[in-house]
């Protein structure tokens, strides 16, 4: 017997800037980034150490800002305001 995959819907993108509060350091930045391209539905990722800021394009049906925050709190640093990021 054949098994139909699910068909997905297509990607909804977004890309916000999250504050970053904790960060020190270009060992802190690499953290942060790699912790979150770990995260599924994450699609690119670009931390600003020096503005404590991360940009984050993420298909908003496999994630969301809550759970960017907790991948944020997991890695040791504090997430803040969000904001649509400007193209």
């Amino acid at each position: 017997m054949n098994q139909v995959k699910p068909v997905e819907g297509p990607e909804v993108l977004e890309t916000r800037e999250i504050a970053i509060a904790g960060m020190g350091c270009d060992n802190c930045v690499r953290k942060l980034e790699r912790a979150l391209r770990a995260k599924e539905g994450v699609k690119d990722v670009r931390v600003d150490g020096i503005a404590g800021r991360a940009t984050v394009t993420f298909d908003r049906t496999r994630t969301s800002i809550p759970e960017l925050h907790e991948v944020i709190a997991k890695s040791g640093y504090r997430a803040g305001a969000v904001e649509v990021a400007a193209k």
